[in-house]
């Protein structure tokens, strides 16, 4: 009886040890994700990764990429410097949802790239961008809301046998922009 017991004990030390690599892999994307987009700008969101602008012109401030409070499961923005974007074509990056796996795209020039684990089968990724005129054009004197993006991700533990687990996680991101 005690050899059945340690032998349940290890499996279920095994399955909690699978499940927290899983959720420390989706973790890291989410925390990757909202670091590069709080000191970006020129946030856009659409139904279609086709649709998203690849340069950094291509984005008129703001007249053509507008809040986008139904959420959509495309988005992309300039990255602030070009620490990541270096040699790409454009400071442009984009995530979008690509069947089970979030995917990364940095400036015009690359490819989309998974930034979760296979493991990890996600189900639904929106953006939902609110405020996305920047401060600096909005006129002196008037109220200041800094852009926010509030990223919704679920999902479930892939490949590990014997658990089914779901999960659900929010976050909001509010521009950080550099006062020089």
């Amino acid at each position: 009886m005690a050899v059945g017991t340690l032998l349940v004990l290890i499996d279920a030390n095994g399955k909690a040890q699978n499940m927290q690599l899983v959720m420390t892999n989706v973790s890291f994307a989410l925390d990757s994700m909202t670091r590069e987009i709080r000191t970006g700008y020129k946030y856009e969101c659409k139904n279609d990764d086709d649709d998203l602008s690849k340069t950094n012109a291509d984005v008129t401030p703001y007249v053509d990429t507008p809040n986008c409070s139904g959420g959509q499961e495309n988005f992309a923005f300039t990255e602030s410097d070009d620490s990541l974007t270096s040699g790409k074509g454009s400071q442009r990056i984009a995530y979008k949802l690509e069947g089970t796996e979030i995917q990364r795209r940095l400036g015009n020039n690359g490819s989309w790239q998974a930034i979760t684990a296979p493991e990890v089968t996600i189900d639904t990724l929106e953006f939902i961008v609110t405020d996305a005129k920047p401060y600096y054009d909005t006129p002196v004197g008037n109220d200041v809301k800094s852009p926010t993006v509030t990223i919704f991700i679920s999902g479930s533990a892939g490949d590990i046998d014997g658990l089914d687990t779901t999960f659900n996680l929010q976050t909001t991101v509010t521009q950080n922009s550099i006062d020089l």
